[in-house]
Order: structure tokens, then sequence, then C-alpha cells
């Protein structure tokens, strides 16, 4: 957890210097410090990336109960080229396939608001890696009677497990803002959250029957800090870190009575465009 919290306070330079060209567009007709204000609304779309701590997954089920320990995984960005910013990204019928974030919010007074949202992020198990194992198998093919720690191969017939459709976390948050100019069209913000995780888990165990199911498997918690910059009217760009974790205590590994429990501790970047109305 160290690590993660190193990556969330630091805000890469390169996202300053990208808010700071906004300055080219013209004047907001309404001044930024109002678009901020008590009974207002907002808005936005964008994407994310994410970073995954190692974490210990329980599995148990009729005939298994055994616990991976510092598992490794990953996210799963859509390629960003030419062509998947038209095909992917900025096509109505394809927006859904990139990792994403909606949000609305509304401010309850001025520079504070409360906002619901879905941050649609995927999670992959690195395939192959070696891990450390306890606890019992009693499957065909798989039978392992000997509890004690040992390393097992995380080969494809023994487990795939991944949350791509997607590691969902459907949430509130509050958060506050403190202009940075006169014309308050910079502004930092920072807020925290929590939610309900709400998955489609990807797992094949044992070569069983896969499971891929939507459910809530558990619920999460986020805190954030991020920068905005209003450029024309009331729109704005938001480049947002946040620092989360997930506490994963009923995922799906099967269509039987199988399943896992995770706590998986995240980094989330975000970049996002929305309106003020």
């Amino acid at each position: 957890m160290p690590g993660l919290l190193r990556s969330f306070l630091s805000v890469p330079a390169f996202v300053m210097a990208l808010i700071m060209t906004c300055s080219f567009t013209t004047q907001a007709e309404t001044p930024a410090s109002q678009l901020r204000s008590e009974g207002n609304w907002y808005g936005y779309w964008g994407w994310n990336r994410a970073r995954y701590a190692d974490s210990d997954i329980r599995f148990h089920g009729d005939d298994h109960d055994f616990t991976l320990y510092d598992v490794k995984a990953k996210d799963r960005p859509t390629e960003v080229t030419a062509e998947t910013i038209v095909s992917r990204y900025l096509n109505p019928m394809q927006l859904t396939i990139p990792q994403y974030n909606w949000r609305v919010g509304y401010f309850v007074s001025d520079l504070w608001s409360v906002s619901l949202g879905f941050d649609h992020m995927k999670y992959v198990m690195v395939q192959d890696q070696t891990v450390e194992m306890t606890g019992t198998i009693d499957r065909e093919g798989f039978v392992d009677s000997d509890p004690s720690r040992q390393e097992k191969v995380l080969s494809d017939d023994f487990l795939a497990y991944e949350h791509t459709d997607g590691f969902n976390l459907i949430s509130l948050e509050t958060e506050g803002y403190l202009p940075l100019d006169n014309q308050a069209r910079y502004a930092l913000l920072a807020g925290a959250g929590a939610g309900v995780m709400f998955p489609k888990s990807n797992v094949k165990l044992m070569s069983g029957q896969r499971s891929d199911r939507w459910h809530v498997a558990g619920y999460g918690m986020t805190a954030k800090i991020g920068v905005e910059a209003v450029v024309w009217r009331g729109l704005f760009f938001r480049f947002v870190t946040k620092v989360g974790r997930a506490e994963m205590l009923d995922v799906l590994t099967s269509n039987q009575n199988d399943k896992a429990e995770q706590t998986i501790d995240f980094v989330e970047y975000l970049m996002v465009g929305g309106y003020y109305f």
C-alpha cells in the first residue's frame, strides 16, 4: 500500500502543463467562480488507467478451500491509436468498451458537491505467475491434500481470473474545490467516496465451467485529488488520481456454489471532460 499512496500523491508535471494550455480559450461568459455555486449541477465522461497491489485470494467450495498469496494483476486498457480513438473511444456504440468513468454531481454549497458515478476498471490476474498457496483441493485432476504452504503456478488450466466487464465501482462521492486563480478557471479538488462493487467476474477455476455474471461482490472506498480547468462556458476537463480499497467478499467463481474472497488496493488515474449546468 505505501507504493500506491506515493502514486496517489504524485501529480505528473505533464498534467499541469496540459491544463495550463487551456488558457488559449476564450473567456467564459459565466465566471467560473459561479459555476461551482450552490444549486448547480455537473456531469462528466472520461477514461481511466488502474494499478493494483498484490493481493491474497481465498477460494472455497464443496471440494476445495485454498488461499493464493500475493497474486499479481494488471488492468486491460484499450490501445490508443488513431483507429481506436474513432472506433472505440469516440464511437457512441462502443463507448463502454474501454475503461471509462461517468459521474453526475450537485453543489450542496459553494465549492462543495456530492455526486453519483460509475468507475469501470478492468482487473486481470497475470497468467502463469508462481505464487504461494495453502489449503486443500479434492477435485479430480487437481487433488492436493497437503495444506502446508507451497509454490503454485497459476496455469490456464488451473485458474483464469479477471474482472474485465468489469471491476466496477458504483459510488457516492463528495468533493471540495480550491480555486487557483482570480477567475477560478483552475481549481484543485479533493474528496472521498464509497459504494458497491458490481463486477462481471470472468473466472475459470480448475477446468470447471466458467463464471461470467454480473454480481454485487462487496464494497469499495476511495479518496481522490485532482485538478480542473474550465475552458469555455461550463466546459471543463479534470485529471484525477484516486486511491482505493475494494473488499470483494463474494466473488462468483463458477455456476455452482464456488466463491472467492479478496481485498484489492488500487490506484486509478482519470482523464475526463464534462459540463456545468
